[in-house]
């Protein structure tokens, strides 16, 4: 059966208690609150791990027109759909992690160029696709969603709170289940060469994330 953000929906409301809907545009409270949190809860479910059925690989070369202060010489610009960082290596392989680098906001830089990244990917045809989502990955969005509005939906007192722990045990489940599908091992968490600090070269957004919707 297809994934659908009516399925979704219909699966939060549930959960929330509310009657169910059969159109993501129907102009009652509970629905409206679901359309206005879909977008947020949808790319911060995806940033949460290291998700296979979203995963992309590249090989990118610097951008040859930023020089930087300080630090790594070479700085590679993020693709728009990027999410988060998995791996870096200096082979196309990934069998030599590059450790040495930084990951800010927007960019990342290295010692040498090309290189090689495996990131969380938004894009439509990857994180966007819901029909690429495991059941269980599906399960945690649908607990996400609710209970992000239940504070605001739900009347029944502890019901929030019980909200949350099932939507906790949801994505420990489905990050399990996602590294049970893993086919290479990850890298070893790096090592503190590799950090964030967003703005270090003062390099702009290069566009846009991409539109979640489904």
């Amino acid at each position: 059966m297809a994934t659908t953000k009516l399925g979704i929906f219909q699966a939060s409301l549930d959960v929330l208690g509310h009657e169910t809907t059969n159109d993501t545009g129907e102009p009652v409270e509970s629905v409206r609150a679901l359309v206005r949190n879909w977008d947020n809860v949808v790319e911060e479910c995806l940033s949460e791990g290291s998700w296979n059925f979203a995963m992309e690989t590249i090989k990118i070369a610097s951008d040859t027109g930023v020089t930087p202060e300080f630090g790594f010489p070479e700085v590679f610009a993020k693709p728009t759909d990027w999410l988060r960082t998995c791996a870096v290596s200096q082979d196309e392989n990934f069998a030599f992690p590059l450790l040495h680098y930084y990951d800010d906001s927007n960019y990342w830089s290295a010692d040498s160029t090309p290189i090689y990244v495996r990131y969380v990917s938004n894009d439509t045809g990857l994180g966007l696709d819901l029909n690429r989502w495991p059941a269980a990955f599906r399960r945690y969005v649908e607990l996400e969603l609710a209970a992000r509005v239940a504070p605001r939906l739900t009347q029944k007192e502890g019901q929030a709170d019980m909200i949350m722990k099932m939507r906790d045990k949801a994505r420990l489940n489905a990050k399990n289940q996602d590294a049970m599908n893993e086919a290479n091992p990850k890298f070893p968490p790096p090592n503190s060469w590799t950090m964030s600090r967003g703005g270090r070269i003062g390099i702009r957004d290069r566009g846009s994330r991409g539109s979640l919707t489904g």
